[in-house]
């Protein structure tokens, strides 16, 4: 008789067969879900962890932007899943950086716009980040330049545009997310684009944009495109 440890081992192994077979378009977001715990958590059924997990979080991309404590608030979920979890956001924003990296320019505000969705859609505190270009738009450094609360982040243009004179930038996007907002300028939000645009130019680097990111949209302040 096929025991209880037998039948789990061979739902998990179906798991796998389906995915080489058919990718992750063969799953639901739960079973996709739950195939990625089977590889650290050995012993137990991972399909109501996944569920869970969903339920709370919403959605498979909101559950990989979580930051450990609340991911290990998931009954079943210990630190190795937690870290395992967040070793794959990582892998996700590594592979979306080594395409912008390697690329000779920055050709679209779409384009940029996805890089910087990916890397601060997800953070849980209002950052601030800055990409530095060439005069042919290629991508010279990136960096987060401040880190703050929820809802606020310290604004420095003396920050900024000192690391664009370091790489020899001659310009800058700038970037910042809204943790639980929209992708909506506030009046803050369109005087800081007005005051680095403003302290920029007489250094020889040109702003061009400045984008507002949450998990699921990105806003140009100077460009007007919403994606």
């Amino acid at each position: 008789m096929e025991t209880s440890r037998d039948q789990k081992e061979g739902h998990r192994k179906r798991l796998r067969q389906r995915f080489l077979q058919g990718g992750r378009h063969a799953f639901p977001d739960y079973e996709f879900l739950e195939l990625l715990l089977t590889y650290v958590i050995p012993r137990r059924d991972t399909k109501p962890i996944a569920k869970d997990l969903l339920r709370r979080y919403r959605s498979f991309n909101s559950v990989l932007r979580q930051p450990k404590d609340r991911l290990e608030a998931i009954e079943g979920v210990g630190e190795q899943a937690s870290t395992f979890i967040q070793v794959i956001r990582a892998c996700i924003e590594r592979h979306l950086e080594q395409r912008v990296e390697r690329r000779k320019s920055l050709s679209s505000p779409q384009e940029v716009m996805q890089f910087a969705r990916a890397l601060l859609g997800g953070k849980q505190r209002e950052c601030l980040m800055a990409l530095y270009l060439s005069d042919g738009n290629r991508l010279l450094h990136y960096a987060i330049i401040t880190e703050g609360t929820v809802n606020r982040t310290a604004f420095y243009p003396r920050e900024v545009l000192r690391q664009g004179l370091i790489n020899n930038a001659t310009g800058v996007i700038i970037v910042h997310n809204h943790p639980e907002g929209e992708a909506v300028p506030s009046d803050h939000d369109l005087e800081m684009t007005r005051k680095l645009e403003e302290i920029a130019a007489p250094l020889g680097i040109k702003l061009h944009d400045h984008i507002i990111v949450t998990p699921t949209q990105a806003y140009g302040i100077k460009t007007g495109q919403l994606l």
